[in-house]
């Protein structure tokens, strides 16, 4: 199953949070509070989404954490990357990653063409779209409307 790690996708709540009281600053145990993730996780992720530029805090009583731009300006694929490094489907599609049968594997330079349309997708919704719901708007047919319903949902 592809799908994007648990740590990522707190990490995207966390900017979500932060981007709905905009420009206010939330401390981490707000945080922690709404997002009803772990306080030592949301220690961990706005380390990280700081060292990647996506939030700032300020120490004191008034202190906090805050987007550091707009989140018009930050997408998903900014996002997935601060916490779990740049999207990749595949060995095959990623930046220095290694297959042992890529040189022997008829798919192999498939792979990079099919990453390369999830991460557009990744790179073109920003946080307020996806925050407000608005990213299927902007998808061609194939990709927001299933051919077959989810079998697996409701499971």
């Amino acid at each position: 199953m592809l799908k994007v790690g648990r740590l990522a996708d707190y990490g995207i709540l966390i900017l979500h949070h932060l981007g709905r009281v905009r420009p206010a600053r939330l401390s981490m145990e707000s945080l922690a509070e709404l997002t009803q993730v772990p306080l030592p996780t949301v220690r961990k992720l706005t380390r990280m989404l700081a060292e990647a530029g996506l939030v700032v805090s300020k120490r004191g009583p008034l202190g906090g954490y805050q987007l550091a731009r707009p989140p018009q300006r930050i997408s998903l694929a900014d996002a997935i990357a601060a916490i779990e490094g740049r999207p990749a489907l595949t060995a095959c599609a990623s930046a220095g990653g290694h297959c042992e049968i890529a040189a022997r594997c008829e798919l192999a330079s498939h792979w990079p063409g099919v990453n390369a349309l999830v991460l557009r997708v990744l790179e073109e919704t920003s946080l307020q779209q996806f925050s407000e719901g608005g990213v299927a708007q902007r998808l061609p047919p194939p990709l927001y409307k299933p051919i077959c319903p989810d079998p697996y949902a409701g499971s």
